[in-house]
């Protein structure tokens, strides 16, 4: 079965290949991944939860193009989006898979509060995107390529990989699972 990936971003195309590897529903098929760097048409740094699952979804409408014989098309982004209900702003990320008829579906990973030094540096009107943020913190350069800010907000107890794993697997689960069908 044919995977398309929406970005070569480390923790994400590993995010992808260990939720395949550990998928019951692919346990009898081998699967390949081909990814692209395409965009997304959001705010490079989203601020909205439908900013968030517009640009996975567009990330599949764009993969889609290039790659039409594949069999699953996977599209990752992450954001920051305010609670009406608590006054916070949480960082999360969405996961939208699309098969080749058409149907798709989200996964979302965990939520978690950003700190609000994080929030004052998006609003301060120089653009900065988090990981500029929390490197100009200290944070090491690159973060968003390793651990995120998950990791650098949990103390690696949680790295941005096994949130996009978990998220794959919830957005893979309704295509497969027998309840989804009843």
């Amino acid at each position: 079965m044919l995977f398309v990936l929406s970005t070569k971003n480390a923790p994400k195309t590993q995010a992808l290949r260990d939720a395949l590897s550990g998928c019951p529903y692919f346990a009898w098929h081998e699967t390949e991944i081909v990814w692209f760097k395409v965009a997304s048409w959001v705010p490079e740094m989203p601020m909205t939860l439908e900013d968030i699952r517009t640009g996975a979804k567009n990330w599949v409408a764009e993969v889609r193009r290039l790659c039409p014989e594949a069999h699953f098309f996977v599209g990752m982004e992450a954001g920051v989006y305010p609670d009406s209900v608590w006054e916070e702003s949480w960082l999360m990320g969405a996961v939208y898979i699309e098969d080749r008829e058409g149907e798709g579906h989200y996964g979302y990973t965990c939520h978690i509060p950003v700190p609000q030094v994080v929030m004052r540096g998006l609003h301060d009107g120089s653009g900065r995107d988090i990981d500029q943020i929390i490197e100009s913190l200290g944070a090491p350069a690159g973060t968003s390529h390793s651990c995120g800010s998950f990791g650098m907000w949990t103390d690696m107890m949680l790295s941005r990989g096994d949130q996009f794993r978990l998220a794959t697997q919830c957005a893979i689960a309704p295509f497969f699972n027998r309840f989804y069908t009843l």
